[in-house]
């Protein structure tokens, strides 16, 4: 799911529709570091909430004034931005 380490937090397992709002609210109640990496080296399988995790997990860090880096994002993650046309925000991310 999530563990957080001090400026890294490492994401596990299927990031799905299902895991998806627990995994935001654990965010939501976290303390972030001006600048925490966010590693997706261990997830296995991801679906469009996805997206918005990573959509939620910016807005958190421009409300809180932080920056979150993105490390090891999947590979069919652009494939689901590209069909919903997001393509050019997750790009960015890379």
């Amino acid at each position: 799911m999530i563990d957080f380490n001090k400026s890294q937090w490492n994401l596990s397992g299927d990031l799905t529709i299902e895991k998806i709002p627990t995994i935001i609210d654990l965010i939501k109640k976290q303390k972030t570091d001006k600048k925490t990496i966010i590693d997706f080296s261990k997830v296995t399988s991801i679906d469009t909430s996805t997206l918005s995790l990573i959509f939620e997990l910016q807005r958190e860090a421009k409300k809180n004034q932080s920056h979150f880096t993105f490390k090891n994002l999947p590979k069919n993650l652009n494939s689901l931005a590209k069909l919903y046309g997001v393509e050019d925000l997750v790009s960015s991310l890379h």
